[in-house]
């Protein structure tokens, strides 16, 4: 997988060969992008089930001021960790519970990736989604990747459906607070 555009096109993201992690495909990764082309920079980021970091180090090409990945597997921690190993931006890569940094953290941020295990129970997907929502500055992007197969989240009252897009078996939802 390669970086799509901005300062670090080209350059290549490693995933890690692990039956539980699923990188988003490429196509996904580019509508999302596209979608929200304009918004990258100077952003505060914050890539939740990072993986192999990708969403993140788009972001960080595109111009994000800082970007926080976090996962709670120590395979992908390292894999990030070795992705961004020539990357002069601003970042930190913590190996946390998700749920638990997003009720813990007090910081605002600019754009979220929400990408669960689809096997990931929508009820906590949904607690998660509200909880996120006080970590958002006006008029910020929550990213979510589901499985097209999913049941729906319940949208809470302050954010706005803002485009869904299925990539095959993707789901891409993307929320913008109001």
């Amino acid at each position: 997988m390669k970086v799509i555009a901005g300062i670090y096109k080209g350059r290549n993201i490693d995933t890690i060969k692990d039956t539980t992690t699923r990188p988003m495909m490429g196509k996904a990764r580019e509508g999302i992008f596209n979608a929200l082309q304009f918004s990258f920079e100077n952003s505060h980021v914050l890539d939740l089930f990072a993986g192999s970091g990708s969403m993140g180090i788009e972001a960080l090409s595109r111009g994000a001021k800082y970007v926080t990945f976090i996962d709670n597997s120590s395979d992908c921690i390292r894999q990030i960790n070795k992705n961004l190993q020539e990357y002069k931006n601003n970042y930190s890569v913590l190996k946390l519970d998700v749920s638990n940094y997003i009720n813990e953290v007090n910081i605002k941020f600019d754009i979220v990736f929400y990408d669960p295990p689809f096997e990931y129970i929508t009820e906590n997907i949904n607690i998660d989604i509200e909880e996120l929502i006080n970590k958002l500055k006006k008029k910020a992007f929550i990213i979510i990747h589901r499985h097209s197969n999913s049941s729906s989240i319940v949208l809470p009252n302050d954010v706005e459906l803002y485009k869904e897009k299925n990539y095959g078996q993707s789901k891409i939802l993307i929320l913008r607070k109001k």
